[in-house]
């Protein structure tokens, strides 16, 4: 926990838009953790089902929703209805026979914080997806917040953002790239998340974004380390060597789902200790506009035609923030110290699973990108087939069956491409006081994911 923010005398009340199934069981348990309880209310906003349950939900999330102690409501809502976005956003008067509004001066009663977790998460997901379920959904969301009476608006207006940007791998002894580097937007889904940052920047809120490395953690199977440590398992029952593409110097900076929460939490508290302009002043930077024409290229396994093109589809999107308007806001880059790459998640995986593993040589490696040239899916066809084929056998071994899981080693065309992700951490440690929970990938923390997965029937 931060020594350099303060939290309010009186826990918040706070209310979490989507992320059911990326960070928002975790950032629950984490603001209703009964040893450092950081909120006195929370409400999880969702398209989803929990009874019955239509997504998977960890044992420990439904505990705590379960509880009668709990300070925990789950609301299933259509996130883009916006008839239903006045209610969203007012909290109840009490909860479980708890006065909730008797907090603070004046006649404040909306949400505190507000966390948005929304998006789309695909990247071969249709551009018309993306729009609808990132872009819109968000931007309607806050639109609606800031458009709230003062008494309701919320006081701090946190987003989670993914590093969906095309990034150079810098050498180990940078410290990555900084919240001011000029990232391109990787293709549709890179876009639309940049452009939603620019959206919901321009309205009158609070308003601050956390952007994370390639996260992993309790119940999360999405990502990009879990499904490392499923096409891993897959390897060990073929009893083969796991290889990958690419060198084994190629940043991919890490960072668990709690510490993520952590950082979301103390970014509030920096949104609610500052004013306005201070805060811009001290911690803002300016986001490009998010439709420049990149410069083309040939073939290449670091892009794709999805990538390196855009679509007019923007134009025809009145809500598209215009080149010639800038928008600033407080952006932090959240990373773990493991200072991870290619081959150090590589070992890790290996190690968790006893199996051998190594990298493709470079003579190797251009046999590969010639081949890809002709028929780069055809490739990634092959390779899924043999790792789903495998998962599949090994779910229906086991004792007893399991007849479906949420969790694959199908892996898209993208996830096959030369994709670093390297970020440098040090303003969310120096201006928010971040201490990583997990400060780097260990083999017990994956096998404690693989274990509850297992417990639950899903591997």
């Amino acid at each position: 926990m931060s020594d350099k923010l303060k939290a309010p005398e009186l826990p918040p009340l706070v209310l979490i838009l989507g992320g059911t199934t990326t960070i928002a069981r975790t950032l629950s348990q984490y603001l209703l953790d009964p040893k450092s309880p950081k909120a006195s209310y929370v409400r999880l906003a969702d398209r989803f089902s929990v009874s019955p349950p239509t997504t998977y939900l960890d044992e420990s999330f439904m505990s705590l929703l379960n509880s009668d102690t709990s300070k925990l409501e789950y609301k299933q809502v259509n996130l883009l209805n916006t008839s239903k976005h006045s209610e969203l956003f007012t909290p109840p008067k009490e909860f479980k026979g708890t006065k909730l509004l008797s907090r603070g001066k004046g006649d404040f009663k909306g949400f505190d914080i507000v966390f948005d977790l929304t998006g789309e998460l695909g990247f071969d997901r249709p551009e018309i997806l993306q729009i609808s379920n990132t872009y819109q959904t968000a931007l309607s969301l806050a639109t609606s917040a800031s458009n709230l009476p003062t008494n309701l608006k919320p006081k701090a207006y946190v987003r989670l953002t993914f590093p969906f940007y095309e990034q150079k791998s810098l050498p180990s002894s940078s410290p990555g790239h900084s919240e001011s580097t000029e990232l391109t937007p990787d293709g549709v889904r890179g876009r639309w998340w940049a452009e939603t940052l620019r959206g919901i920047g321009n309205l009158d809120l609070n308003f601050g974004v956390i952007r994370c490395a390639a996260w992993y953690g309790r119940g999360a199977y999405l990502g990009e380390i879990v499904p490392r440590l499923v096409v891993g398992h897959v390897y060990q029952y073929l009893k083969e060597e796991m290889k990958f593409l690419y060198n084994s110097d190629l940043r991919v900076n890490t960072v668990h789902s709690l510490d993520v929460a952590q950082c979301l939490y103390l970014l509030s508290l920096y949104l609610l200790s500052k004013s306005r302009s201070e805060m811009l002043k001290e911690s803002a930077i300016n986001l490009p506009f998010t439709f420049s024409t990149p410069s083309s290229s040939g073939f290449s396994l670091t892009s794709s035609s999805k990538r390196s093109s855009i679509s007019d589809s923007w134009k025809a999107i009145p809500t598209v923030i215009p080149e010639s308007t800038k928008v600033a806001i407080p952006l932090f880059n959240v990373v773990d110290e493991n200072g991870s790459t290619q081959g150090s998640l590589a070992k890790i995986v290996a190690e968790t699973w006893s199996i051998r593993f190594g990298f493709l040589n470079s003579a190797m490696a251009s046999l590969v990108q010639q081949f890809a040239k002709n028929d780069f899916t055809e490739m990634v066809e092959d390779v899924n087939e043999m790792h789903v084929e495998a998962w599949s056998k090994m779910l229906a071994s086991s004792d007893p069956p399991i007849e479906s899981s949420p969790i694959t080693p199908f892996l898209d065309e993208h996830a096959f491409r030369k994709m670093s992700i390297c970020l440098d951490g040090s303003k969310a440690k120096k201006l928010l006081g971040f201490k990583p929970i997990y400060p780097k990938v260990e083999v017990s923390e994956l096998k404690e994911i693989v274990k509850e997965f297992q417990e639950d029937r899903l591997w």
